[in-house]
């Protein structure tokens, strides 16, 4: 009998894998997102459609919201495609981004995600977003990956599968500091996020009646939560970073995540980064392991009711909880 209980306690265990994303009531008011890559586009459609929700986004090597990779497409066309979406009430008023604060970076050796793209993004958040909030780094000889100040291969070389660029340039910091404004800034090679907690949890949670991987999704997200932020009721501003292609948890662990460089500007600034991790799979085709910016996951990916759109605002509401 017992020895059925403990075998049985054991699946169970195993079953449930990593433990529920906690709940910290963080600040609603300082909500902000970024991604690299595929996860830069993701971050574009995510603001775009959530716009009420988000005050920030800091997009690094990513394409314009309805791009679908076109890089020769009009941006006025993907402008009224956004309107009209507006219009039918799947993404939420483009008056939103108005005040926001948005941060684009664009590896001048950047082979994957051209300049000329990001020229595209920028020219189409000029419509909705006081131009003066916005930041368009593209001066680095960076190629394509997340640059850093002090982690990651040579600047002007692709570091794949890691994709983080030494380039003397802590990327992270730049991007929370335009969006927040007058955070600390952590020193190179600074050991303050071992201050905080860094951990993995169920994706599971988010999804209802089905499971993360019939969308893409990784059973498993990770989340850092700051020394500062660990109580129930912590006021804490809250940062959403999504990796790229080929760079999630199933191909380099927690690798990313954990030397991006947004946990130490987190740890010094009380902002809980929260990293949801898509995977590779074959239905629906997506076998790089990249964030459905372009359809794969079905016709409403860039609405509200996106399935991994909507998965990942539930993480977002968790820990605003």
């Amino acid at each position: 009998m017992w020895t059925f209980v403990v075998v049985l306690l054991v699946a169970v265990n195993v079953a449930l894998g990593a433990e529920s994303l906690g709940r910290h009531r963080a600040d609603p008011d300082q909500v902000s997102i970024s991604g690299l890559s595929s996860g830069a586009c993701f971050t574009v459609q995510y603001h775009v459609a959530f716009s009420k929700d988000i005050m920030g986004a800091a997009v690094f090597a990513g394409a314009p919201y309805l791009s679908y990779g076109i890089s020769l497409i009009d941006v006025s066309v993907l402008q009224a495609g956004t309107n009209t979406a507006a219009l039918s009430f799947n993404i939420d008023g483009t008056s939103n981004m108005r005040g926001d604060k948005v941060y684009l970076f664009t590896g001048i050796n950047d082979n994957a995600v051209p300049q000329a793209t990001m020229r595209k993004t920028y020219e189409y958040y000029q419509s909705y977003v006081d131009n003066n909030n916005i930041q368009f780094v593209t001066n680095l000889p960076a190629a394509h990956g997340m640059p850093t100040a002090d982690y990651g291969g040579q600047c002007d070389q692709a570091n794949s599968p890691e994709y983080l660029n030494n380039c003397d340039y802590n990327g992270a910091y730049h991007a929370l500091n335009h969006i927040y404004g007058g955070l600390a800034k952590p020193a190179p090679y600074s050991t303050m996020a071992t201050r905080g907690e860094f951990k993995t949890f169920d994706q599971g949670d988010f999804f209802y009646f089905t499971s993360p991987s019939l969308y893409s999704m990784d059973d498993e997200g990770f989340v850092y939560i700051p020394s500062g932020c660990a109580g129930r009721y912590s006021d804490c501003k809250l940062h959403i970073h999504l990796h790229g292609c080929n760079q999630g948890r199933q191909y380099v662990g927690d690798y990313y995540a954990r030397h991006a460089g947004f946990n130490e500007v987190g740890e010094l600034n009380n902002i809980i980064i929260l990293y949801p991790q898509v995977t590779s799979a074959v239905v629906p085709v997506n076998p790089l392991g990249c964030w459905d910016w372009w359809g794969y996951t079905g016709a409403l990916f860039a609405t509200k009711n996106g399935f991994q759109m909507t998965a990942v605002h539930r993480m977002m509401e968790r820990l605003l909880d």
